[in-house]
């Protein structure tokens, strides 16, 4: 899950980085269009079931999901704006 965060977060840095100007090809539009719309279902389950588990680490793990979402959804509406540029 850590590499996973890490993976991401490079990526959306290097495109939030190099793209201030570039709009985003459609494909890149559309799967993060559908990522955005199942990834906070994803992360409820997956927080539900750590709670029920008493997963030693879920306060940590469940953190990092909502990162995970918020990353994401960040990601998505970079993607999916009119105007593409980045402002900080």
């Amino acid at each position: 899950m850590k590499k996973l965060i890490i993976a991401i977060t490079c990526a959306a840095v290097g495109l939030l980085a190099g793209c201030t100007t570039y709009e985003p090809p459609e494909k890149i539009k559309s799967a993060t269009a559908t990522l955005n719309r199942y990834t906070p279902e994803y992360v409820r389950e997956a927080n539900k079931a750590l709670t029920e588990s008493n997963h030693p680490d879920a306060e940590r793990l469940t953190g990092i999901g909502q990162r995970l979402e918020t990353a994401i959804d960040s990601l998505d509406r970079w993607a999916n704006e009119t105007n593409t540029e980045v402002t900080p």
